[in-house]
């Protein structure tokens, strides 16, 4: 489900299924956070899957996936998203130095300019395991109970950030002569540390600086001493899925893991397991950023409003307000993030308006997958 912030929303996402002999071979799942504009994960949205499914058909002797090796499977990905995230740099530099009409320049030069992160999750049906490539701070997270029957959250990914110990020690390895390339947990000002996407971080000077001249460019990041600052691989992470053990994974952009901790997601999940069948497919409804998306009856709590509520109370949710009121178990997170059962609080951030809903909450997308007991669902 996806819950815009944005007047546009940054945010984008894409499933699709591979098939062989008429049965669904692997699964792809995507999420594309976006930032400074919607082009670049509208770009992702549109081509990472075929370069995906391109690379991968590329290592196996048969052009099935499940003919390569595990380790073949992390580099097609990889070089997947290096190679889009090269044509979409290249192109836009192109447009910038090189002849071309300005409608043209201009389509170019848009998923260059903004940036998307990318969380891409690969599952192949047979061999049950899942692969989770993350190029920026999207979060996957599976849901697994231990031996003790009680769920756990196991991060897929990790947070590349200016806040990540791990990502500031590469960015001063690659960049030994800039100790203030990372200031309070941002890159030159980003807080992503791996992106696609962003010229402004990647880009020479010499082709900003004829942006600028040509195209009213913006400003430069200063200090610009050795781009790229960023680049789009991806971490690979591998997992064995545990389908009779109840296995699910969570994929969400940023907007939702503002609000909500992966332990409680899991256990928001978890807990809405008890009263729904997983095997139902039920389509996320339309959270509209509007009070008519809730029914009156759910606003009963704004006509005993708390003077003292402000929107800072919901930086982080409460597990005291969470509630069960939803189909979609997707759309159950987004509103149990967003206040749950602190109904004038929930009513409150969907009726901000952009551009100032983006001062309380973010563009949120999420997915929410149930691993089937055999090849054939999920």
């Amino acid at each position: 489900m996806q819950l815009p912030s944005n007047s546009i929303s940054e945010d984008d996402y894409l499933s699709a299924t591979g098939r062989e002999e008429g049965e669904i071979e692997w699964m792809l799942f995507g999420i594309y956070d976006g930032h400074a504009g919607w082009e670049t994960a509208a770009a992702l949205r549109g081509y990472l899957f075929t370069y995906i499914a391109y690379e991968l058909e590329a290592i196996s002797s048969t052009g099935a996936p499940s003919d390569a090796a595990p380790q073949d499977v992390d580099r097609a990905i990889e070089k997947a998203f290096l190679k889009l995230d090269k044509e979409i740099m290249d192109q836009g530099a192109t447009a910038i130095t090189g002849p071309s009409f300005l409608n043209e320049a201009m389509s170019r030069l848009g998923p260059a300019y903004s940036g998307s992160c990318a969380l891409v999750s690969y599952y192949h049906t047979e061999s049950q395991i899942l692969k989770v490539a993350c190029t920026g701070d999207s979060r996957a997270v599976l849901g697994r109970r231990n031996a003790a029957g009680e769920w756990e959250a196991i991060a897929l990914s990790s947070d590349q950030t200016g806040h990540n110990k791990d990502e500031v020690a590469r960015l001063h390895k690659e960049h030994p002569d800039e100790p203030k390339l990372v200031k309070d947990g941002r890159v030159l000002g980003l807080m992503v540390s791996r992106a696609f996407g962003d010229g402004r971080w990647k880009w020479s000077r010499q082709v900003q600086e004829e942006a600028q001249r040509r195209f009213f460019g913006p400003p430069l990041r200063e200090p610009l001493i050795s781009p790229p600052y960023l680049t789009a691989l991806p971490v690979v992470t591998t997992t064995k899925i545990e389908p009779e053990n109840g296995d699910f994974l969570i994929m969400a952009s940023d907007g939702l893991w503002d609000h909500l901790t992966s332990e409680q997601a899991v256990d928001l999940v978890s807990q809405w397991l008890k009263t729904h069948d997983v095997t139902k497919d039920v389509s996320p409804p339309d959270l509209a950023p509007t009070p008519n998306a809730i029914p009156a009856r759910e606003i009963s709590s704004r006509r005993n409003p708390n003077p003292n509520m402000a929107y800072t109370d919901i930086r982080t949710a409460d597990a005291k307000h969470f509630v069960m009121r939803d189909e979609n178990a997707a759309t159950h997170l987004t509103r149990n993030a967003l206040g749950g059962g602190n109904e004038d609080m929930l009513a409150g951030l969907l009726t901000v308006s952009p551009p100032y809903s983006r001062n309380v909450r973010d563009d949120i997308t999420v997915n929410v997958i149930f691993f089937g007991k055999d090849d054939t669902t999920i």
